[in-house]
Formats: C-alpha cells, structure tokens, sequence
C-alpha cells in the first residue's frame, strides 16, 4: 500500500507540473503577444514623424501616409484615429493633393464627428475650397457647418466671421494697423 500511494503521490506530482508548465508557457505567449511591438501612442508618434519629413521629402510621402493610414485603421476606435486622419490631410495639402486633403478631412469628420479634430477639419475644408479651388459656393457651406455643427468653438467664431466675407481680399475687410499702438 506504502508504494501505491507513493506512485499516486508521483503521478499527481507530474500532472501538477504539467499544469504548470503548459500555463507557464501560455502566459509566456501571451506576453510576448501583448509585449511584442509599438505602443499605439508610440506608433502614432512614428507615422506622425514620418509625415514631418515627408512634408520636406517627397520620396517619403508613401512610407508617411501608409504608417498614418495603419495607425487609423488599429486604432479605429481610439483617438488616435482622428489624429492620424488629421495628420494626413495636411500632408496631402503639403504636397498639394488638395482633393485628397478634402477627401481625407471629409473621412475625418464621417468616422470622428465628435472628435476633437472635427471644427478644424470642417473648417479647413472651407479653407481650401475658398483659398485653393475659388469654390465661393463650396466654401460658404463648408463654413456655415462649422458654425452649425460646432457652435461656441473658437473656429465657429471665425467662420461666422470669414462668411460674409468669401472671395473678398482680406484688404477690404480685415483692419490691418500699420503703426503699432503707442502708450
């Protein structure tokens, strides 16, 4: 009896140990899994470096907007997303793709409307409709929505100052001061 209780003893002993091996490796795995790569912050950070240089360096533009277009698309769900889409557009508008900037704000404010880039993407899509396109009509829309959709943002006062104003040089209405004031 003493030895089959001894080799019961033994044989529970071995199954704990592969118990404890097998979770052993598991966790092992998974942390390697959750440890393996960029944090999506420092992800983020790389796309938006690589967006600066492309913005001085055409032959980066690719590698710029493939980084920024992967951060959108893992951290769809996360604010990091607006972000990327926001770096994106004004790098399309640095090289002068300036459909694709509109484009890409336009996703932006689709996917992010209530994401802390969406006044400034609204409102730079007037900005380029007016300054780029000439597109007065385009533009007068595209700055009554910052005003409709983002009422008591600092944009949205600046567009309802900019509205009546479309296609007009900024000479015939903005008071310039030539002398600065003295005291």
């Amino acid at each position: 009896m003493l030895v089959l209780v001894k080799k019961n003893k033994h044989k529970q002993a071995q199954q704990f140990i592969s118990k404890f091996v097998q979770i052993s490796l598991v966790l092992s795995l998974l942390g390697q899994v959750a440890c393996s790569g960029p944090t999506p912050e420092e992800q983020f950070a790389t796309a938006e470096a690589a967006a600066m240089d492309a913005a001085h360096d055409s032959t980066k533009f690719a590698q710029a907007s493939n980084l920024l277009e992967s951060v959108v698309a893992a951290q769809a769900q996360t604010p990091l997303a607006p972000r990327a889409l926001k770096a994106l557009a004004i790098l399309r508008q640095q090289r002068g793709d300036i459909q694709g900037a509109i484009s890409t704000y336009q996703r932006l404010l689709d996917g992010y409307a209530a994401s802390d880039e969406a006044d400034e993407a609204q409102f730079m899509i007037a900005f380029i409709y007016e300054e780029h396109l000439a597109d007065l009509t385009a533009a007068r829309d595209a700055y009554q929505a910052v005003i409709d959709n983002y009422p008591g943002t600092e944009l949205a006062a600046n567009a309802q100052r900019l509205l009546p104003n479309v296609g007009r040089p900024p000479e015939e209405w903005v008071n310039f001061q030539d002398d600065p004031p003295t005291h």
